[in-house]
């Protein structure tokens, strides 16, 4: 085909023209409350079909995100629909323009004869993204129950580093045995109770590694209720990745136990942030673990906690991990007792905005095949539209080392109960006197938002640490709105430059 023929032709792309595509599709908020998704849960669009001859009269939705792309390509999404990015090239993009009106494919075909055998797909795939729908059938968003019972399991309460922003008061206290199978049985006799198919564990701390045998203790306990019960078993150590030594990598490669680790920026900013307790740098250590676990092919998750001590590196950081084709998330300080006293960790609006503006360009110039709207956008995201930020009070549980059921981990000494209550999770979920994860609906500011399924209006603990409040927007918002296009034109550049259609 010339170019010439090609520019004539009407393409429309999405995420499902990419080989493996939820594969691609990265949930990666393993430091927090944010609701799991499991793999092929999200509505597919490949395969539909609109018959040419199809007689329906079409419109465009009306809150239709339309970017630029590139000079050939704009990228359309409904953020009142579904979830779904659209990339259309000039023809395509002309098709979906003719829809301002009614309009039948048969009258779209006559305007584009060169183009006529393409409008039916190009139909289809905008439709399945709710950019274009039968008049009088107006798409709405989705939210679909959690089927993941997620458990924060704080082994230990020691930690080998004293990172400024942590929210845990330190101790040597651990989980011994006991505490440590009860929380297991605990977290099962729950998720079991109240029909979730799968249960994800965090084993946190504190270093959660300090306390490594009873962490794989727990898990093959984990692993014999999953196989009992009939449950699928998601599980990830958090950790600040000094000490990790191989053969205990090895073990949790063996036992499917993802590996998260944290890592603030390159040489003296992480350093800055993520000290060992006598003061000592860490970097070098943290570095040669994520060596280590690359050779043994066990890639770990990159953590990102940005403050306004590591702003500036941002974009280096990104490109460590980028360039060792690593997920990384990207995360907002947030303010709490233990940090109260560092008053440096605090980033003004124009500063993190910058320096994600300048994290995103990194992105762009070595775009991953893993879609990064579920990973660089804090507490928020853009691949499923959800009415709460987290799964605060629906379906997290968060266990301290003495047995002691939370409602959040930024709260675990806010207790509601133990675990050997008969379901912890309705401990939780009964609570109105710790944090409250509201509905987007009921925050001020946040109901007339174009992006209020998709932050969810931010972290309920920040909010009211700044404001007071649990029902109005985040502090964050004017962040948010400002970064939120910006990662949808990064995801219209991984499309074309990853599908398989173009």
């Amino acid at each position: 085909m010339t170019h010439a023929q090609d520019a004539r032709r009407a393409i429309a792309l999405s995420s499902f023209d990419l080989p493996e595509a939820h594969e691609l599709l990265v949930y990666s908020c393993e430091d927090c409350a944010c609701p799991v998704i499991e793999r092929g849960s999200q509505r597919t669009v490949g395969g539909s079909i609109l018959s040419p001859t199809d007689p329906r009269p079409w419109v465009g939705a009306e809150n239709v995100l339309d970017l630029r792309v590139d000079d050939g390509h704009q990228l359309l999404f409904n953020a009142s629909g579904r979830g779904g990015v659209a990339v259309v090239n000039k023809t395509a993009h002309r098709m979906f323009r003719s829809a301002e009106r009614p309009v039948t494919i048969a009258e779209v075909q006559a305007s584009w004869p060169e183009a006529a055998d393409d409008v039916a797909d190009v139909f289809a795939k905008l439709s399945c993204l709710d950019v274009i729908h039968p008049v009088g059938q107006v798409p709405h968003p989705e939210f679909s129950a959690g089927r993941v019972l997620t458990a924060w399991l704080h082994v230990t309460n020691a930690c080998n580093l004293r990172c400024p922003y942590c929210y845990v008061n330190k101790s040597a206290d651990g989980m011994d045995e006991h505490i440590g199978h009860s929380a297991v049985d605990a977290v099962f006799r729950s998720a079991v109770a109240n029909g979730f198919p799968a249960v994800k564990l965090k084993y946190a701390g504190g270093e959660a590694s300090l306390n490594h045998r009873l962490m794989l203790s727990m898990h093959e306990r984990a692993r014999t209720l999953a196989v009992e019960h009939g449950v699928h078993l998601y599980a990830t150590l958090l950790s600040n990745g000094v000490t990790l030594s191989r053969d205990l990598v090895g073990t949790l490669k063996a036992q499917g136990v993802r590996i998260m680790i944290s890592l603030d920026g390159i040489g003296e900013l992480h350093d800055a942030q993520r000290p060992f307790v006598n003061g000592r740098p860490s970097f070098k250590f943290v570095e040669r673990t994520i060596t280590q676990l690359i050779e043994q092919d066990h890639r770990p998750h990159l953590s990102v906690t940005i403050t306004n001590r590591n702003a500036s590196g941002l974009a280096d950081v990104v490109r460590y991990a980028l360039d060792r084709d690593l997920t990384f998330s990207l995360n907002f300080f947030r303010d709490n007792d233990c940090a109260a006293t560092f008053t440096d960790l605090r980033y003004e609006e124009k500063t993190m905005i910058g320096s994600l503006l300048d994290a995103f360009a990194v992105i762009g110039e070595f775009l991953p095949r893993w879609s990064v709207l579920g990973a660089i956008l804090d507490r928020g995201q853009l691949l499923q539209p959800r009415q709460h930020s987290c799964g605060v009070g629906q379906d997290y549980l968060v266990i301290d080392q003495r047995g002691q059921v939370s409602k959040c981990h930024m709260e675990i000494e806010r207790t509601l109960g133990d675990v050997f209550s008969d379901d912890p999770l309705q401990l939780v979920r009964r609570d109105d006197t710790t944090v409250m994860n509201l509905p987007v609906t009921e925050k001020e500011g946040c109901r007339d938002c174009t992006w209020q399924n998709w932050c969810s209006g931010g972290c309920a603990v920040a909010t009211f640490r700044a404001t007071g409040r649990y029902d109005i927007k985040s502090p964050n918002c004017n962040i948010y709105k400002a970064i939120y296009p910006e990662a949808l034109r990064l995801e219209g550049l991984r499309l074309l430059k990853y599908a398989t259609q173009i």
